[in-house]
């Protein structure tokens, strides 16, 4: 991340380069969350503004090395074309540049938040007033800009050696090192650690430092700070596994940097070697902490799912409520809204109250119960159906879990289907998993299928996201999609309503879907083969059965 001596840095080069220019073009690519601002005074240069979650960065570089993973059309921000730049300044020594404009012969600011991930970019007017800004945020109301300050920090280019002492003793036991890095406005470990390279210091506490040492040390941030404004060459170093750009030689740092023609260029190059660093070191945490969350989720779904077994066993006094309004038929009147009989069939209970519809006869109103009484069964043997395969899922997602934390290159490759369901939209772009050949769609039991694309999406989903021992469907003499349906375990027998759902939705992605009924075959996995040479999507079945179900959508 760039420090506050690097965005010095950059504003020197800004003033050098950019003071006079005219914007020639602005773009924001809103998926890249990267900003630039093209200029032209002697060549074109683009001043780069990104605030991605895995890089970071602003540099001034040419257009031609912008380089973008997105095919999206940028967004002219700001319409700041014709703009001339009379201004750059840092503000308060934090990582925010200030560039004055003048665009139709008015007075704008663009401000320029260097904050890594939670950067931001603003236009103001004249007045300072807030009027646009690359982040959602509510500037409806004329709002003037404000910086907010660093708490508890020094700015090193006014802090006196006896601001610097006094900061000191509230810190005394805090090592040098670590002192300078949470105390003084744009330190990092490096940074301290070269400046007491160049000082020739040996490691203190802070309640060492006395006011010779204060004053060397102030002498030593001064010269340090000098060192940032020779902007046109940059060293890109790595340390402790991360990326660090500087526009000089550390001697603090016992490696051969790499080296650049001006330090926003090594500044761009580290940004975009981070993102590849952070991609690589976050992949094993991103899998453990979707799978993780995935059992929670599992879990909480188990928990009600056993609620809702609870609350739908009482069914049964439906049917009792049914029998005991047929015995007492001749009781029952047209337009009562309730009855009160005696409970022939509970020993225990001498008399029931059974709620009426007054608009129904008392058939009517016995056929009711019978009715509850069935839909009641049926939706408790769906429940405790959909409950055996979420603690199914559970164990298998937790061999899962275990596996990932023994070997977790081994596990990856091993659940790659069952993985990329977990992961979240945004962190299967970020870690570059493949795209999925097929949709995902959940049965009314909690039973999930791979509902094939088409052509050689239909042949990676039956042969590379489809295990040997699952059953594999297709719209019976007739091109369609590929459905196979995902085992919780190896054991696993798929119910008769599982095996007509999916089938049912193998018919409607395919193209009978519009007829009324359609034959659909299925068959274990194991006995789907491709021939050679065979077109994609083609395959030979064997051992398969059949079943005549109407097309459904699985969206429906």
């Amino acid at each position: 991340m760039q420090t506050s001596f690097h965005i010095h840095a950059l504003v020197e080069e800004i003033k050098k380069e950019l003071i006079g220019a005219k914007i020639v073009s602005t773009e924001f690519y809103k998926k890249e969350r990267s900003a630039f601002i093209i200029c032209k005074n002697k060549s074109r240069l683009a001043l780069s503004f990104v605030y991605h979650p895995t890089k970071s960065g602003v540099y001034l570089i040419s257009p031609s090395k912008i380089n973008l993973t997105t095919r999206e059309k940028p967004w002219p921000i700001f319409a700041l074309d014709g703009a001339e730049i009379i201004e750059v300044k840092q503000l308060d020594f934090d990582r925010v540049i200030q560039i004055k404009l003048l665009h139709n012969d008015k007075t704008k600011f663009l401000i320029f938040e260097a904050l890594g991930p939670n950067g931001n970019l603003w236009l103001l007017n004249d007045k300072y007033e807030k009027e646009l800004t690359l982040r959602k945020k509510d500037i409806s109301k004329k709002e003037l800009y404000q910086t907010s300050p660093l708490p508890g920090k020094l700015n090193p280019t006014t802090m006196t050696a006896q601001s610097f002492l006094d900061a000191c003793s509230q810190k005394p036991d805090l090592a040098l090192t670590f002192f300078l890095d949470r105390t003084i406005i744009g330190f990092n470990i490096t940074l301290a650690l070269e400046l007491q390279k160049r000082i020739n210091l040996d490691p203190l506490k802070a309640s060492e430092i006395d006011l010779t040492i204060a004053e060397k040390i102030i002498q030593g941030i001064k010269d340090l700070l000098a060192s940032f404004d020779q902007f046109d060459k940059g060293y890109l170093y790595q340390v402790k596994g991360m990326h660090e750009a500087y526009p000089m030689k550390l001697s603090s740092v016992d490696m051969q940097p790499e080296k650049f023609k001006s330090l926003s260029l090594a500044i761009m190059v580290s940004t975009e070697r981070k993102n590849n660093k952070v991609e690589t070191n976050d992949e094993e945490k991103i899998y453990l902490t979707a799978v993780k969350k995935q059992i929670k989720k599992l879990q909480k779904r188990i928990g009600n799912v056993e609620n809702d077994i609870t609350k739908a066993a009482d069914y049964e006094t439906y049917k009792t409520y049914g029998e005991l309004l047929q015995i007492n038929f001749g009781k029952i009147k047209k337009g009562m809204e309730s009855i009160t009989v005696s409970n022939m069939f509970d020993s225990s209970e001498i008399e029931v109250t059974i709620k009426l519809d007054k608009t129904l006869s008392p058939n009517e109103n016995a056929e009711k119960y019978f009715k509850k009484h069935r839909k009641g069964r049926e939706g408790l043997e769906l429940l405790k159906r959909r409950l055996d395969i979420t603690i199914g899922e559970l164990a298998q997602t937790k061999q899962i879990l275990s596996e990932l934390e023994l070997q977790f290159q081994n596990a990856k490759e091993k659940y790659v289907s069952e993985i990329s369901a977990m992961l979240p939209r945004e962190h299967i772009k970020a870690i570059k998993i493949e795209r999925l050949p097929y949709r995902e769609h959940q049965l009314s039991t909690g039973l999930t299928i791979f509902i094939g694309r088409d052509g050689a999406d239909n042949d990676r989903t039956t042969f590379e996201f489809c295990k040997p021992f699952e059953l594999w469907f297709h719209a019976s003499q007739c091109a369609g999609s590929h459905v196979v349906m995902k085992y919780p375990n190896k054991s696993f027998e798929p119910s008769k309503l599982e095996i007509e759902e999916t089938a049912a939705i193998a018919a409607f992605h395919s193209k009978a879907r519009n007829d009324s009924m359609v034959p659909v075959i299925y068959t274990l996995r194991k006995y789907v083969r491709k021939p050679r040479k065979a077109k994609p999507g083609l395959v030979i079945v064997e051992r398969e059965k059949s079943v005549m179900v109407k097309p459904k959508n699985h969206a429906d």
